[in-house]
């Protein structure tokens, strides 16, 4: 890089330095008012002593980075990096949004993202909800949204529950599981399926999502021929029940693991609802391997809408979640916060029950 600063550059162009910032700041509305001509002159310049602006300086000025940051978060009690298709599937609608709008995506992980606003390292920030049934950071996490609120930052937490561990006012956009379950209920009833299980997370702390799926699921199921059986409901570990540890966010090994551990206990209900499409994989694969035919012996039902859930023998009856629409409304929201700091949204998104084969 050369050695020459903007103020090299401006002499060279013979214009001042806050022209030649206009010129290289694509963000800046005053940029469109610079003529064609003395656009030419500053790029020239530029080009001619290999001038870079220099990012630091860009930050400590407060400029935009025209950057928006998507919050991959790890917690503690997860031993590796992973990323779901859950994840991929939502980054791909924030990224194409976000180039569509001229912006780029940075990936940052943790817990607390304070800092990555305080100092603008990003201009707004997408965060996804994984509330655990009991969240370690509760209190640091509130304290970060109340502050974000009080500075009217521009985020969005997608698949966050209004109201959740009594939280601040925070800006959403979800899926609502009570319609996505309805409709899993209803199949089940059309169906005829007698009796019916749930897997979730076999783990102590397993997301409030499934737990709340399972909820919604008894709650749609009582009342008709089709009966939820108790010990067929596999949310969280413990009382005998195997503790399967978490890889990233889902396992394949706790599809695996339940219905094994309901085949020892032979308590194999008719139907099985899983928490994710991850889980519901992982029941298929158990299936296979003890010869219990799908879906004339089993039937299996997913949560989400995997990318490969069609590709599967037999393809996975499941419940469809716009995820890369969550990731374009995500990135207009963020957008449009930059220009309303008083504009706060929580969309709640209809899924769709895909019936395919396995059920």
């Amino acid at each position: 890089m050369g050695k020459n600063g903007i103020r090299s550059v401006a002499e060279l162009a013979g214009v001042s330095i806050g022209t030649v910032s206009k010129i290289l700041n694509p963000s800046s509305s005053a940029n469109i008012r610079v003529s064609a001509e003395t656009r030419e002159k500053v790029l020239a310049a530029v080009k001619k002593l290999d001038y870079r602006p220099s990012y630091g300086a860009k930050l400590l000025r407060g400029e935009s980075t025209r950057t928006i940051g998507f919050a991959i978060s790890m917690p503690k009690d997860h031993n590796v990096a992973y990323l779901s298709s859950y994840t991929f599937r939502l980054l791909n609608g924030i990224g194409h949004e976000a180039s569509m709008k001229g912006y780029q995506v940075l990936l940052l992980n943790g817990v607390d993202y304070r800092c990555f606003m305080n100092i603008k390292r990003v201009d707004a920030l997408i965060m996804i909800n994984f509330a655990l049934s009991s969240n370690p950071e509760q209190e640091q996490m509130r304290e970060m949204f109340e502050l974000f609120n009080e500075r009217h930052y521009p985020y969005v937490v997608i698949n966050r529950e209004p109201g959740e561990e009594k939280m601040p006012k925070i800006p959403l956009i979800r899926v609502d599981n009570a319609s996505g379950m309805r409709q899993v209920a209803d199949f089940i009833v059309r169906k005829g399926y007698s009796t019916v299980g749930f897997v979730g997370e076999l783990t102590s702390n397993p997301q409030q999502h499934h737990l709340d799926r399972c909820r919604f699921l008894a709650e749609y199921l009582a009342g008709t021929p089709c009966r939820l059986l108790p010990g067929a409901v596999l949310n969280g570990s413990g009382g005998g029940i195997p503790d399967v540890p978490r890889v990233g966010r889902y396992s394949h090994d706790e599809g695996r693991v339940a219905l094994r551990y309901l085949m020892e206990k032979k308590c194999v209900p008719r139907c099985l609802v899983c928490g994710d499409d991850d889980i519901a994989m992982g029941v298929l694969k158990a299936a296979i391997e003890a010869g219990i035919r799908v879906p004339e012996e089993l039937a299996v039902i997913g949560f989400d809408d995997d990318q490969n859930t069609d590709y599967l023998n037999p393809a996975l009856t499941t419940v469809h979640q716009p995820l890369e629409e969550f990731g374009r409304l995500a990135v207009d929201y963020v957008l449009a916060k930059m220009e309303e700091p008083e504009k706060l949204i929580e969309l709640v998104i209809e899924p769709k029950l895909i019936e395919r084969e396995s059920a």
